[in-house]
This record gives C-alpha cells, sequence and structure tokens, in this order.
C-alpha cells in the first residue's frame, strides 16, 4: 500500500526533511502524519472530500500531503503564488471542502490570505487548518497525538488521490486526477532507472506542487533519505544549501542548473557534493545538457520526460554514453510503453516524427471536469501527449517540440526545436525559443528569442549567417531578439506566454520604426469649399496632437496653424482652389499635417509673409515647405514632438494596432 512503502524504511533518529526551519526526523515525521491524518478525520474529513494544500515547500506540507491520503481525501495542491481569485476559481471547480494553508505568496501580503480564500471558494472557515510555520509546526504539535490508519483499501488504490493543476503555460490550467497506484508506480520506475546511484540527500528545487518535486521527495523518502527543501531557488540560496547540506543528489529544471553554474561559489560549495541530477520540466539542448555536464564535473545528469499526466515517461540511465543523455530523454521506463503516431493516430515506423503516445498504470486517471473529447487518454488507454519526436533504433526517445509549437510559414511545418538546437550550439548563444508570429504574406515568421552566455551583446547579423549555412532559408529566423534572461513560472520553466507577448511587443516595435521610416498616415479628411466646415477639421487635429502628448498651448498653435491655412486657401486669393483634402501624417521626428487641392500654387515667403494667415502659420510651424505627390502639390506643415514624447509608444498602445496582434491563448487556438 501507499503508506507502507515509505513509512517503514527511515530509522526513528535520521533526518527524513530539512526546510529553512530545521530538521523532522522520520520519528517525529511518521507520529505527525498519523496524527494530523486523526485530526482532519476528527474534523469531519470523509472519504474522497477535496482538501486544498496551500503552500511554499516545507515539512509541514509534505507531513499535510500524506495526512490528508492517509485520511481518505483527496489533496489539491495549488501553486504557492496563485492569487487569491485564481486560486479560488480551480478549488470551486474542483469541489474542495477543506483548506490546509501553509506560508505563501498571499500570506505574505495579507494576514487574513486564507480567509479570504476560504470565502472564495466557498470553504467554511472551520474546516479551514493553518500550518504556516510561524503558526503550527506539525511535526511538534502532532508527534504524540493519536494516530489514524491509512482510510483507504487496496483495491481503492486506483481512486484518485491527489489532483494536480497544469502550470498553464501554454493554455488555461487543467486538473490532473492522479491515484497511489499510479504515483507508486512512478516511484518504482524512476528507483529501477535509478539504481545504485541515488545518494543519501536531495536537494529538491522545484515545487511540491507539482510533479517532479512531489515524485523525487516521496522516492527519497521511501528509500530513507534526506529530503532537503530550500525556501528559494535562486542561485545564491541554492548553493549555501547544497553547501551546508552536502546534499549528494538534486532535482531541478535546467534554467535552476544554468543559474547555479554561473552563480558564486559554485565551484567550492556545489560541484564536489552533487553527483545524481535530476532534470525535467521542458527540453534542454544536447548542447546545454553537455555544457551541464562539463560544470558539473562530478555529477551525471538524468534527463527524464513526463508530464502530470505521466512521469517518468521516459529517462536515460546514469550507465548511457554522455552523448546519449546530453540528447535524448532516454527509453520508456519499466511499466511503460511508448509509440510515435501520425495525425491519423497509425504507429509511425522508427525514425519518424509525430506524436509522442504512452501507455502504463503510471498514468493518471483523467482530467477533472473535461467532457471525454477533452481527455487527453483515448479509449485503448493511450495518453496523447501533445510532444513531437521520434524513436531511434535502439528505442531511445528524441523530443522534437510540441504539436501547437509547429511554425506554419508559406505551407512549411517547420519544427522550432531544430532551430533552438542550432542557435544554442552557436558561441555566445546561451538559450533560445524559437515560436511564430502573425505574418500577412507567410501566414507566419519565425522569430528566435536568446539568451547570452555573458554579458556581451549578441550579434544578430553573425548568429543569422551562422544559420544560412545549416539550414534552408524558409528556416532561418526573421530577427534575433536578445534578453537578458527569459521569464520563468513559479515552477522555473519557462513562461512561454510571457515570452510570447514580449517577443511580440519587440517585433510590432519593430515594424512601428519600419513604417514610422515612411510616415504613417492616421487619417485623411476633405474640407468641402462651398461648406468652409472647418471647425471640425481643427478640433480634430487639436484633440489628436493633445492624445499622442503634445501640451495644452502647443496643441492650440497647431490647431491655429492648420485653421489659418485653411481660411488661406478657402476664403482668400485662392478661393478656386475647390475641396482641400487634408492629411495628418506621423514622421518620426514629427507630426505632419498637410494640405492638396486643385487650385493655384502656394508660396509662403519667410522673408516678405504675403497674409497675417502666411505670419501665424510660419509662428507656429517648425517647418513649411511643399512637396509634389501624384503631380500636384501638397503643402506640409511639420511640427516636432517634444523631448518627452515618445510616438512609438502612442503607436504600440493604439486600439487598432492592439487588435492587430492577437493575445497568445488565441494565437495558439489558431495552430494546428
Amino acid at each position: 500500500m501507499f503508506f507502507s512503502e515509505m513509512l517503514d524504511r527511515g530509522q526513528d533518529g535520521d533526518a527524513a526533511i530539512v526546510d529553512e526551519r530545521g530538521a523532522v526526523t522520520y520519528g517525529e515525521f511518521r507520529a505527525a502524519v498519523a496524527g494530523f491524518a486523526a485530526h482532519l478525520h476528527d474534523r469531519g474529513l470523509a472519504k474522497g472530500e477535496r482538501v486544498a494544500l496551500w503552500g511554499y515547500n516545507s515539512a509541514n506540507w509534505l507531513v499535510a500531503f500524506f495526512a490528508i491520503v492517509r485520511a481518505g481525501g483527496v489533496a489539491l495542491l495549488v501553486n504557492y503564488s496563485a492569487g487569491i481569485d485564481d486560486a479560488a476559481e480551480l478549488l470551486r471547480k474542483a469541489g474542495a471542502r477543506f483548506l490546509v494553508c501553509g506560508d505563501n505568496g498571499q500570506t505574505k501580503r495579507r494576514d487574513d490570505a486564507m480567509e479570504a480564500l476560504a470565502d472564495a471558494a466557498g470553504i467554511e472557515r472551520s474546516r479551514c487548518v493553518d500550518v504556516r510555520g510561524e503558526v503550527c509546526g506539525l511535526a511538534s504539535a502532532y508527534a504524540q497525538a493519536e494516530g489514524l490508519d491509512e482510510q483507504r483499501q487496496p483495491d481503492e488504490e486506483g481512486d484518485t488521490a491527489f489532483i494536480i493543476f497544469t502550470s498553464g503555460t501554454t493554455s488555461a490550467p487543467k486538473a490532473v486526477c492522479i491515484s497511489q497506484r499510479a504515483l507508486a508506480a512512478d516511484a518504482r520506475a524512476l528507483m529501477a532507472g535509478l539504481e545504485g546511484t541515488m545518494g543519501e540527500s536531495v536537494c529538491v528545487a522545484v515545487p511540491l506542487f507539482h510533479i517532479l518535486g512531489l515524485l523525487t521527495s516521496y522516492v527519497y523518502l521511501i528509500l530513507g533519505s534526506t529530503v532537503c527543501l530550500p525556501a528559494s531557488y535562486r542561485a545564491d540560496a541554492l548553493v549555501s544549501v547544497v553547501g551546508e547540506s552536502h546534499a549528494s543528489d538534486m532535482a531541478a529544471v535546467g534554467a535552476v542548473y544554468q543559474g547555479l553554474a554561473d552563480a558564486d561559489g559554485f565551484s567550492e560549495s556545489v560541484a564536489p557534493h552533487l553527483r545524481t541530477c535530476l532534470i525535467a520540466g521542458g527540453m534542454s539542448t544536447p548542447v546545454q545538457m553537455m555544457r551541464l555536464e562539463l560544470d558539473f564535473e562530478n555529477a551525471t545528469f538524468i534527463n527524464m520526460y513526463g508530464q502530470s499526466e505521466g512521469a517518468p515517461l521516459t529517462m536515460v540511465r546514469p550507465s548511457d554514453l554522455v552523448e546519449l543523455r546530453a540528447s535524448t530523454v532516454g527509453r520508456a521506463v519499466d511499466g511503460v510503453e511508448l509509440r510515435i503516431a501520425d495525425l491519423d493516430g497509425s504507429t509511425l515506423p522508427t525514425g519518424e516524427v509525430g506524436e509522442v503516445l504512452a501507455r502504463g498504470v503510471c498514468l493518471m486517471n483523467g482530467y477533472e471536469g473535461l467532457p471525454s473529447d477533452a481527455q487527453a487518454i483515448d479509449a485503448d488507454g493511450w495518453l496523447h501527449t501533445g510532444d513531437l519526436g521520434f524513436l531511434d533504433p535502439s528505442g531511445y526517445l528524441h523530443l522534437a517540440g510540441r504539436i501547437k509549437d509547429v511554425i506554419i510559414r508559406g505551407g512549411e511545418n517547420i519544427s522550432p526545436a531544430e532551430i533552438e538546437a542550432e542557435l544554442t550550439s552557436i558561441e555566445g548563444v546561451a538559450d533560445a525559443k524559437v515560436m511564430g508570429a502573425p505574418h500577412a504574406i507567410f501566414g507566419e515568421s519565425v522569430e528566435a528569442c536568446v539568451t547570452t552566455q555573458g554579458t556581451a551583446p549578441i550579434d544578430e547579423g553573425r548568429v543569422l549567417e551562422a544559420l544560412r549555412a545549416r539550414m534552408p532559408r524558409y528556416k532561418v529566423p526573421a530577427h534575433i531578439f536578445s534578453f537578458s534572461e527569459f521569464p520563468l513560472n513559479v515552477n522555473g520553466k519557462l513562461d512561454q506566454r510571457a515570452l510570447y507577448v514580449s517577443m511580440l511587443g519587440k517585433l510590432r516595435r519593430i515594424e512601428v520604426d519600419e513604417e514610422l521610416a515612411g510616415g504613417i498616415t492616421v487619417f485623411e479628411v476633405t474640407v468641402k469649399n462651398s461648406g468652409y466646415a472647418i471647425g471640425p477639421v481643427t478640433a480634430l487635429v487639436s484633440d489628436f496632437a493633445g492624445n499622442i502628448g503634445y501640451g495644452r498651448r502647443r496643441a492650440d498653435r497647431i490647431r491655429l496653424a492648420v485653421e489659418e491655412m485653411l481660411i488661406e486657401r478657402i476664403m482668400y486669393a485662392y478661393s478656386g482652389a475647390g475641396d482641400i483634402r487634408v492629411r495628418i501624417a506621423l514622421m518620426p521626428e514629427w507630426l505632419r499635417v498637410s494640405f492638396s487641392d486643385d487650385g493655384a500654387e502656394y508660396v509662403i515667403d519667410k522673408r516678405a509673409d504675403t497674409s497675417t494667415s502666411a505670419r501665424i502659420i510660419l509662428g507656429s510651424v517648425d517647418n513649411f515647405h511643399t512637396e509634389r505627390r501624384g503631380g500636384r502639390p501638397e503643402y506640409c506643415m511639420d511640427f516636432l514632438y517634444g523631448d518627452d514624447m515618445n510616438v512609438e509608444d502612442v503607436l504600440l498602445r493604439d486600439k487598432e494596432a492592439a487588435e492587430k496582434w492577437e493575445s497568445f491563448d488565441e494565437a495558439m487556438k489558431a495552430l494546428p
């Protein structure tokens, strides 16, 4: 059973969990789990009822999780950075009846965060348990409490025991229902794959509310090892934790390892101790993996592949050659079948790219609350991962990106992963993410975002030249956007939504610059000569000038100049001009208001002003000149922007421009 596998291993006096508040021994841990389970049972927790668990990684969190499951409840694992409104929506949908609240992002901001979430989620306050560190240390509070035996029977181990909410980096979060049986199968597979290489302690530098952190902690507790839970995943904090604990093993995502390798004190405090490094949560390119192997000179990196829906599905083995460990995510773990499928579901032969499908007892029970056609597991038990990949002749899985990540440029299907691998092999490029952006001609353009090694800026021309020598022109990105670092979500994974939005902003700014170079016509109006209706036009010009940032006095001067120009053409010597066409355009450094008509050519002599209107115009504009458009004269009045004005920002926030660029969710839905 679930707990008999774990609680009988560690020696009573040995450290089971170490967090920022100290160590909890196995004896304390066992007693606290049984005692807190009894406490929840006494509070009215019935078998199958949902209990939200909301808090940072801590000994309290692990005690509460195992106690909820022991008491027969279903643990809802809530992101510790989630806002109250977002968390409440998830808990309402999942039917939460209890709330166990530890330290988290919201409790740091407000003392009543637990009560606020309970009220918003419809949970009775009497069913809330405050286990924040300063309020309650579960290991000490329940060490002497009367325990509770596990409430689930062996035939119920397939029932949902906990729910993980997916990170939602490319879509809305889903509630992944996982059983005791599945987690136990995951643990057995991981231990079999790592047999003989697991040490006596592990630093878990990933959240417990996601599968890698929870599974790693569970496995090392089964073995009677020590689980170290750092309070922060910042590189400097991890250097201290690993150095002080002499942790032999670590679980993290690629970005965390890369940051750690660049941190002060890494060579003295980290590299000598770490021996086994578990890495998951997003692909790392072969070059990145090789760099990690070199930086962590005493460690073996174990690349794994899986999802909340089933993890691990594949992993490399410690005995695999470094080239295999760097370029693949390994072979299927014990108990898992893999196949690569075409769009119609038929199995593809070795070496051909298709969707990765997996089947085994380790898979989830399904998505909570979604209809059958939205489930990822089909009628034959195959999990459709949404990932692209191929199997080599030895059965090793090579990933090739997400199905939704495929860029379709002019009818050509392009894998971002292929371009990312090439980018990270170029000197100076540390990390890369390639995405598609809307394009009027090709449908999508290929765009690349990169981070650099060190502080030297990236030479876009050099990178593009290197790519052109290695791949067809249609795969070469249109632009290379340089970032000091990529945005990450709380799990340490790339926040693809945030990066996509940032990339589109940079791309839009480039387009704005290109458009501005030739002038962007904002609007054109025609003033009828017979109506003398100049008031609406001058009001329009004045309002627009104020909206883009000119001060009130300057906007009034612009209005006055336009008014005088119209009066000059319509009412005085040029009454035969006919209808007057007025155009307003944004130029790189000035606002241009121009006029054209069918009358005699008009000249303002700056040395001998010809009229009061001409003097007013010359006193208001920064430049007056005549250009030729279609053979006709166009009279241009230019007004320089103020030092504090940025017309690019005006254009980027323009409603029409905002509508032109779809949101990330809409763009993702439009992809196949």
